[in-house]
């Protein structure tokens, strides 16, 4: 019932951050030496609203001051070139959002070599949000009011064809250059536990304009991150009861015996259907199942397929978190993560921002299953393409995330009796270092 921590990945799950610390520390010192020359009663509208919010709040004011303060005085959290924190303050942590609400996730910075920085903004919030003060800032509904508004704007310039969001896909540092294409497209070859394929990027994903050296064709970052693949690069696993719903590495062995509520919170990240599915009816069904997590990367496609053949029976969309980490992850715990919420995987099940999907199987030893897809961090849009009422196919479209990716789980019944394709064995050191299994492979058999 709980998270391996033991068998965490080495690397940064999702690849969204840097496994070198330095990198994020040289690209976060770059960026506030640009936002604090900027005026503070200058930001965007919606900063400026989430300032009053908190500065009329005394206790959402206490903690925003507090959640710097908390910051240790001492390396690797005092890295600026002054050896004072990254941040020193609320208004550095809005100045710093407002420059990035008209820039895209970058892929390097050759200057400073600083790797793919795909969350921005969890970036600059890593040490504010494991102090105690900041466990409790980012759990508040009005902040998390507040940050919806704000990324909503980001997504949409992402989104918008008419601004400058594709910039950073140009050749020779953004992620068209030889290093992004080459991570682009050595993550797009992976295959499980199977001897990777050799395709190039244009074999594998549609580009709109193969020609254009500069862009492919993609029009805004949204375009290129929600990309599709070529026909026939990705086939359905007809013999399969179960595929995987999502081009994703998986987190950990599938988890048995999951509880209506546990203890998410607690150090060892139980999963807890209740707060996972929303205090839904249904929760009580999944008693003693199954969860299965598995986590796409930043590099790879975004999009989500149904699982099995069955009906759609409900959906639900689930307002919740954004940049909240289990505490044990945090100051709290020792060494907080470096790239949290990395290390929080179960816990964000239960708070971050989802979209739930209650699947009817045809076949009747699956039964009622759900597909969750969790947000995280700025990775929080999640569309859903399908019904309530509709009949599904395995591997037709259920819906994406945008900008990017983040993490899902595939919830089962107490009495689905699940015979995994492909999967190490519990406790195999090959769980420390999984690559991505296709969408719409086969994942189990019941």
């Amino acid at each position: 019932m709980q998270f391996d921590l033991k068998n965490l990945p080495e690397h940064r799950v999702g690849f969204w951050l840097p496994k070198d610390r330095s990198h994020i520390t040289k690209w976060v010192n770059k960026l506030m030496e640009k936002a604090r020359k900027k005026d503070i009663n200058n930001i965007d509208p919606l900063l400026q609203a989430f300032k009053k919010v908190v500065t009329c709040d005394r206790y959402l004011n206490a903690l925003s001051i507090s959640m710097f303060n908390e910051v240790p005085n001492v390396s690797p959290y005092n890295t600026d070139p002054d050896g004072q924190a990254e941040l020193k303050c609320f208004d550095d942590m809005l100045l710093a959002i407002d420059t990035i609400l008209t820039t895209a996730p970058p892929w390097s910075d050759a200057a400073e070599i600083s790797g793919l920085i795909g969350f921005p903004i969890n970036a600059i919030l890593d040490w504010p949000m494991a102090t105690a003060s900041g466990f409790a800032f980012f759990l508040e509904p009005k902040v998390n009011d507040c940050l919806k508004g704000i990324l909503t704007k980001w997504c949409k310039y992402l989104q918008d064809v008419h601004q400058d969001s594709n910039l950073v896909l140009h050749p020779p540092s953004g992620w068209l250059g030889t290093d992004g294409l080459n991570a682009l497209t050595a993550k797009g070859n992976q295959d499980g536990l199977s001897p990777a394929e050799t395709h190039t990027f244009t074999q594998l994903y549609v580009c709109p304009n193969p020609d254009d050296p500069n862009t492919f064709g993609f029009e805004s970052w949204d375009a290129f991150f929600t990309r599709e693949f070529q026909d026939n690069v990705r086939p359905l696993d007809t013999k399969a009861d179960i595929v995987h719903a999502c081009e994703s590495a998986p987190l950990q062995y599938p988890v048995s015996n999951v509880q209506l509520t546990d203890n998410f919170m607690g150090k060892n990240q139980a999963y807890s259907l209740q707060n996972m599915l929303d205090n839904d009816p249904f929760a009580e069904q999944f008693v003693g199942g199954t969860v299965y997590q598995a986590f796409l990367s930043a590099l790879s496609y975004h999009k989500w397929v149904c699982p099995v053949d069955g009906t759609i029976v409900k959906i639900t969309h689930v307002p919740g978190t954004y940049y909240s980490e289990n505490m044990f992850q945090g100051f709290f715990g020792g060494k907080p993560d470096e790239a949290a919420p990395n290390n929080s995987q179960p816990y964000i099940a239960s708070l971050a921002t989802r979209a739930l999907v209650f699947i009817q199987a045809d076949n009747a030893n699956i039964g009622l299953m759900c597909f969750i897809a969790i947000g995280m961090a700025e990775v929080s849009s999640c569309e859903v393409y399908v019904k309530e009422k509709q009949c599904v196919k395995k591997g037709d479209p259920l819906g994406t995330f945008h900008f990017g990716g983040s993490t899902h789980c595939l919830v089962f019944g107490p009495n689905v009796k699940l015979k995994w394709i492909g999967l190490p064995p519990k406790g195999d050191k090959r769980w420390q270092n999984m690559d991505n299994y296709h969408v719409k492979s086969g994942l189990a058999n019941v």
